[in-house]
């Protein structure tokens, strides 16, 4: 089973990178800073094969200093790239520094027991601090025509890292390796989510009919990129390590539904001073669903897939 997670994951490493290789640079996005995304994205993908994570483990048991000096390094790395870009934005180049000095230190530099949950939930919003940051001369477009900063390519290693490497958690497992069960589940609740939540959405008038449908081959490639690249990366935030920390304090249900009001209201106040209520509300009733999933199969890319295809219908059909 190891062998099989480190093939499709190797296997998804290599097509998605030949891909950010090939087309990265496009619609705008511009070489060289398309390189520091590249790169950042090399890392995100790397992770992800179980035989590289096992390798990254034995190099921190034997050289513990990695369990700083990489996190720190990760945030020099988003800071020196912002500046060779021109950002002038005083307050991103601290939020570099600081994000991963939070979760580094909040976790500890050593493995031992698994973190609290509370330290679980401070190291989450350090990491968000750093997902946060857009450069908008750093961007590089992934499969399906998204756009994405160095920021958040820059969180995922720094979340992998901690969360997989550091201090693995015995509940956050990111293999690709799904079976007919996880992805029958995934779907199914994409299927009860849309039965429910569209009609809301229109009666609420957040949602309205707008296809921007281009072809399958579009579609495809929106479908993958949406699952890597956004419904994987937010699950190991908002399940992996938000929904966990309030289930380990204070059981599953509580943990779903805390999991889920924090996933809503962070899209509710997407906008702080113009809170979308309408977003809130659909945004808590998708955080249920990928919750329920994740504590259904135990894994992430399950709870990945329902939110890649949720975005999937969004983005192609319907429009807020």
């Amino acid at each position: 089973m190891r062998e099989r997670g480190s093939v499709v994951a190797g296997v998804v490493a290599v097509a998605t990178l030949a891909m950010l290789a090939l087309r990265g640079a496009g619609d705008g996005a511009r070489w060289p800073w398309a390189a520091f995304n590249l790169a950042a994205a090399a890392g995100y993908l790397v992770l992800l094969v179980p035989q590289v994570q096992r390798w990254a483990r034995g190099m921190v048991e034997r050289h513990p200093g990695l369990a700083v000096h990489v996190p720190l390094s990760l945030a020099l790395y988003g800071m020196s790239a912002a500046l060779l870009a021109g950002s002038r934005n005083w307050a991103n180049l601290c939020l570099w520094p600081l994000g991963a000095g939070v979760a580094t230190a909040v976790l500890g530099a050593r493995r031992s027991a698994e973190p609290r949950p509370l330290q679980l939930l401070v190291a989450a919003v350090a990491v968000a601090a750093v997902w946060g940051i857009w450069e908008r001369a750093i961007q590089i477009v992934v499969p399906g025509g998204m756009r994405l900063s160095l920021g958040p390519l820059v969180a995922l290693d720094l979340a992998l890292f901690l969360f997989v490497v550091v201090h693995p958690l015995r509940t956050f497992d990111v293999g690709l390796d799904l079976g007919a069960r996880e992805l029958g589940l995934a779907l199914a609740a994409v299927a009860v989510l849309a039965a429910v939540a569209i009609p809301i959405g229109f009666a609420i008038g957040f949602l309205s009919f707008q296809s921007r449908w281009l072809g399958p081959g579009h579609a495809a490639l929106r479908m993958f990129g949406l699952v890597l690249f956004v419904g994987l990366p937010e699950e190991m935030l908002f399940r992996g390590v938000v929904q966990e920390a309030f289930t380990r304090l204070w059981g599953r249900r509580a943990g779903l539904l805390l999991g889920a009001v924090v996933f809503g209201l962070l899209h509710l106040l997407k906008h702080p001073l113009h809170p979308n209520w309408g977003y809130g509300i659909l945004a808590t009733a998708a955080g249920l669903a990928y919750g329920w999933v994740y504590q259904r199969t135990g894994k992430l890319a399950a709870a990945g897939v329902t939110h890649g295809a949720v975005d999937w219908i969004w983005s192609l059909f319907l429009g807020a």
